[in-house]
């Protein structure tokens, strides 16, 4: 029906955005799923703490150091990344740009662009974490509930889920893989659901052993924002027009 937000929009309410162009119908549902799941989850599990069936830890955390290299390359990175894929759609000419999907996949981009927020983000970060210096750094104990987690447990599902779908996809279909490895690898095309699930699952299990989250309790928590955000992923089938 839709591959991308322009044509929703220009059919639905009759007007020509562009940008929307860059917008994968499928995609923004799945990104939307993933955001509604972890504000259920989130209150799920804060729910859960004020009955007393979760209980915080604490962690030990050095507070007032300035921001170090590895941190600020990781932002750097980040920005760039943004920059040189992301924000390149839109100031790049449209001939290169008109399949998204393609040009995210591909090596080009713009390097300036990806410089110039690269040192952006890291400049963000140098000036946090020198507003938060101190002349002596400090080690502090801080308790950290299971809702406060959510951010870090969203971005595991994401990844591992994500990894699991595609590499159960491959599975499924060896064959086709052979034939084109790194093309079938990085094609944003060809998820497993299943693969995805126990894949994220195995991982959310490990998170949560090893932060002393009750991982039943973290289950009953995740039952409500799971089905929510398959059913808007689902939408998100039908909008793009894979729906069975």
């Amino acid at each position: 029906m839709y591959p991308n937000l322009y044509y929703a929009f220009k059919d639905l309410f009759n007007v020509d955005w562009k940008p929307l162009r860059f917008i994968n119908s499928f995609g923004f549902f799945v990104a939307l799923s993933f955001i509604l799941g972890a504000v259920t989850l989130a209150a799920e599990l804060r729910r859960k703490g004020k009955q007393g069936l979760l209980q915080p830890t604490e962690i030990n955390v050095v507070v007032g150091k300035p921001a170090s290299i590895t941190e600020l390359l990781l932002n750097f990175l980040l920005g760039f990344i943004l920059g040189y894929k992301i924000l390149a759609l839109f100031i790049m000419d449209g001939s290169v740009t008109n399949d998204p999907q393609a040009f995210i996949f591909s090596g080009l981009g713009n390097w300036p662009a990806g410089i110039i927020l690269g040192v952006l983000f890291a400049g963000i970060k140098w000036r946090e974490k020198n507003k938060q210096k101190l002349p002596k750094p400090e080690l502090r104990k801080i308790r950290f509930w299971p809702h406060d987690r959510v951010g870090e447990i969203t971005i595991v599902a994401l990844i591992f889920g994500l990894l699991g779908a595609k590499l159960f996809d491959i599975f499924e279909n060896w064959s086709d893989f052979l034939k084109e490895p790194s093309s079938y690898i990085f094609s944003p095309a060809g998820l497993t659901f299943y693969g995805g699930l126990i894949c994220a699952a195995l991982a959310i299990w490990f998170y949560a052993k090893k932060h002393k989250i009750g991982f039943w309790h973290l289950n009953d928590a995740a039952a409500p924002a799971l089905m929510l955000a398959y059913a808007v992923g689902r939408i998100g089938c039908q909008v793009a027009g894979d729906g069975d």
